[in-house]
């Protein structure tokens, strides 16, 4: 199932698609996240109702709709990455397994920009299949967390990035059972600038993303990991 807050935003959705009136964004902090999360939901919402497989279809659209609003942040914000610095954006579903496997990342989108926010080049590497059925069965391409570090890797070294002056920014859900994957990357390419909030969208937003590019090493690129998470067991 997916994680709680895409959960309840289904659901909200569900029901303003079904007849019930329309939320609006709160004036208050105290639930502005969740709220945005329904909001950001709702133009999937005739998709996710006659989905044969509701909660199989919830993370992709969690994904399309965070897309949208990290392609806006790079666009506006892609300027804050100093000189030629390069931002390799991927975007997929993180899938939590029980704690005897590991985690799988189902890569969707691996995109190179420039620091004028435009599109230079995809750089997705060819996917493998791994041999653990349930995630296999909903979610065939998905790599184990270790092969996802590997290929991602090796992807942006021969696009020019080194190891030592990239920084990692994650956009992925606050739940602790998403932190293995930033470990992972911090294996190789040191500590991760967090930037998601609920469900894993980009929550910080430009000021986020401009803190985050300050932090580049000189000479350096960034590569930004985001997406929704799913747990299968």
């Amino acid at each position: 199932a997916c994680c709680g807050s895409a959960v309840a935003a289904s659901g909200y959705v569900s029901g303003v698609f079904n007849g019930d009136k329309a939320g609006s964004i709160p004036d208050d902090a105290f639930d502005a996240q969740q709220a945005m999360v329904g909001q950001s939901l709702l133009p999937f919402a005739e998709r996710l109702e006659t989905a044969e497989d509701k909660m199989k279809e919830l993370p992709f659209a969690l994904y399309d709709a965070q897309t949208g609003l990290m392609k806006q942040i790079l666009g506006k914000s892609s300027g804050a990455v100093a000189g030629d610095g390069t931002t390799a954006v991927l975007g997929g579903i993180q899938i939590n397994t029980p704690p005897e496997y590991s985690d799988y990342f189902l890569p969707l989108s691996f995109d190179l920009y420039n620091s004028k926010g435009e599109f230079v080049e995809d750089i997705m590497p060819k996917s493998i299949q791994r041999p653990f059925p349930k995630v296999m069965d909903y979610f065939p391409g998905a790599l184990t967390n270790a092969e996802l570090v590997d290929k991602v890797t090796t992807s942006i070294e021969e696009a020019g990035f080194s190891t030592e002056k990239t920084l990692v920014a994650t956009s992925l859900c606050c739940d602790e059972v998403n932190r293995p994957l930033e470990t992972d990357f911090a294996d190789v390419f040191d500590t991760n600038f967090h930037m998601g909030g609920l469900a894993g969208f980009p929550f910080g937003g430009l000021t986020s993303f401009g803190a985050m590019a300050s932090h580049i090493p000189d000479g350096g690129d960034t590569l930004v990991v985001f997406g929704p998470h799913v747990g299968v067991d």
